[in-house]
C-alpha cells in the first residue's frame, strides 16, 4: 500500500519514492533481457517463426505504448492513483508470460509474450509523472540513474544465465520465462509502494486529444519529429540485430550465448557503465545538444553492426549502441519534464511513449521488408542516414534547449 503523498514532506517523498524505484529497477532488468533477448530468440530458433510471428512479438511493447495515450485519457479524473495505474499492467503481463512459457503452441506463445509486453509499455507515462510530482527537477536524472543502473545490470546478468540455461537445452526456456513473469508481479508490488496523486484531469472529449500540444507547442512538436525520425531509424533495426546473428538467413547463426552477450550483455554493461555520466550531463546540459550527440552515436553504432559478419566488429557496433542507449533512456524517459508545464507531464509523456509506440509498431515490419529487399548491410545504412538528418534537424533548436535549461537553473 502506497503511502499518501500529501503527508510527505518532499524529503521523504523523494526517499520513499528511490527506495521503491530500486526494487522496480531489479524486477526491470529481467523483464528487459526477456523481450530484448530471450522472446524473438526462442521465436527463431525453438520455434521457427516466420517473419508475421517475429514482427508480431518485436512489436508488443510499442502497441502497449500506442495504447498508453488512451489509457492516460480513460483514467484522467477517476481519482486514480498513478501508481495503481501503473502497476496493475505489471501484474496482468505476469499472468501472461506464465501462460505463455507453458503452453506448447507457436501462436499461443506469440500471443501471451506479445500481450504481457503491451501491458508493460502501456503504463510508461504514469511512471515518468511519479518522478515529475516527487523528484526535484535539478535531481530527476540522477535519481531516475541509479534504478536504471540496476535494470541494466540485472538485465546484463539475467541475460547471461539466461542463454547459458538454454545452451543446455532450449526447451527450459519455460522456467526462464517463468522467472520473468515472477518478476513482473513482483515489479507491481514495487510500483503500488510508491507514493503518488491521482491523475490529473484532461479537458479533452476523445482519447486522442493530447496530440494538440504538438501544435499549440510548437518546441514540443518539433523535437518530436525529430525524435521520429532518428527512432525509427533505430527501432527498425531492433529486431532485425537478433536475426542477423541468429538466423540461417545471414550465415552467422551464433549460439545462445554468442546472442546473449552481443545482444544483452555487452550493451547492457556499456550502458551500465555510463549512464551515471549522461544522467549527470541531462541536469546540467543543453538537451538538444545531448540528444544530437546520442544521435551520432546510435547511427555509427548500427552501420558498425551491420556492415560486417565479423563479431568483433558487430560487438563494437553494439557496445556504442549501448553507449547511445545509457543516455538515450534517461532523456527518453525524462525529457518531456522539460518542456511540460505543471501538470501536464503525464499528457505530454502519452504523446511521446503514442509516436514511440506508432514507429516501434510498424518498424519491424518495414525493417523485415527492406532487409529483404536490399540487405541487412544497406538497411543499416539507411538508419545511419536517418540520424545524421534527424541531427541536422536537431541545429535551429538548439537556441530554445539553452533557454530551457536556464529557465530550470
Amino acid at each position: 500500500m502506497s503511502l499518501e503523498h500529501s503527508s510527505l514532506t518532499t524529503s521523504e517523498l523523494h526517499k520513499t519514492t528511490y527506495k521503491y524505484d530500486l526494487w522496480r529497477g531489479f524486477f526491470e532488468g529481467v523483464m528487459s533481457s526477456g523481450i530484448q533477448t530471450f522472446a524473438l530468440f526462442i521465436a527463431i530458433r525453438y520455434y521457427n517463426a516466420g517473419e508475421g510471428i517475429k514482427s508480431l512479438i518485436a512489436a508488443g511493447p510499442f502497441i502497449g505504448m500506442i495504447l498508453s495515450l488512451p489509457l492516460v485519457h480513460y483514467t484522467a479524473g477517476k481519482g486514480l492513483k498513478k501508481s495503481w495505474c501503473s502497476a496493475v499492467p505489471s501484474a496482468l503481463a505476469s499472468v501472461c508470460l506464465i501462460i505463455g512459457a507453458w503452453v506448447p503452441s507457436l501462436e499461443f506463445y506469440a500471443l501471451m509474450i506479445t500481450v504481457s509486453y503491451i501491458f508493460r509499455s502501456a503504463a510508461i507515462p504514469y511512471l515518468t509523472s511519479i518522478y515529475s510530482d516527487n523528484y526535484p527537477h535539478h535531481k530527476r536524472g540522477a535519481s531516475v540513474s541509479k534504478p536504471l543502473l540496476l535494470t541494466v545490470a540485472i538485465s546484463a546478468l539475467f541475460g547471461l544465465a539466461g542463454s547459458l540455461i538454454l545452451e543446455i537445452n532450449i526447451v527450459y526456456f519455460n522456467w526462464v520465462f517463468t522467472v520473468v513473469g515472477v518478476c513482473a508481479i513482483a515489479k507491481a508490488w514495487a510500483i503500488s509502494s510508491m507514493p503518488s496523486k491521482v491523475i490529473e484531469k484532461t479537458s479533452h472529449s476523445h482519447p486522442f486529444g493530447n496530440f494538440k500540444y504538438t501544435i499549440t507547442d510548437r518546441e514540443f512538436g518539433y523535437v518530436l519529429l525529430t525524435w521520429f525520425i532518428m527512432g525509427f531509424a533505430n527501432l527498425w533495426v531492433l529486431p532485425l540485430r537478433v536475426d542477423y546473428i541468429a538466423s540461417t538467413t545471414y550465415g552467422i547463426e551464433a549460439s545462445p550465448v554468442i546472442v546473449a552477450l552481443i545482444i544483452t550483455v555487452i550493451p547492457e554493461t556499456i550502458r551500465f557503465l555510463f549512464i551515471p555520466f549522461w544522467a549527470r550531463l541531462f541536469d546540467r546540459m543543453n538537451f538538444i545538444v545531448l540528444r544530437m550527440i546520442l544521435n551520432v552515436l546510435f547511427g555509427i553504432g548500427i552501420a558498425l553492426f551491420f556492415i560486417s559478419k565479423n563479431l568483433l566488429v558487430i560487438g563494437t557496433g553494439s557496445a556504442l549502441i549501448g553507449l547511445a542507449f545509457a543516455g538515450g533512456s534517461i532523456a527518453w524517459a525524462l525529457w518531456v519534464t522539460k518542456y511540460a508545464p505543471p501538470g501536464k507531464v503525464s499528457a505530454y509523456m502519452s504523446v511521446h511513449v503514442c509516436l514511440t509506440g506508432i514507429r516501434g509498431t510498424i518498424g519491424p515490419i518495414i525493417g523485415y521488408w527492406t532487409a529483404a529487399q536490399v540487405g541487412a548491410t544497406m538497411t543499416g545504412w539507411i538508419s545511419c542516414g536517418l540520424m545524421i538528418l534527424a541531427t541536422i534537424m536537431l541545429f535551429p533548436e538548439i537556441k530554445h534547449g539553452r533557454k530551457k535549461m536556464l529557465a530550470a537553473s
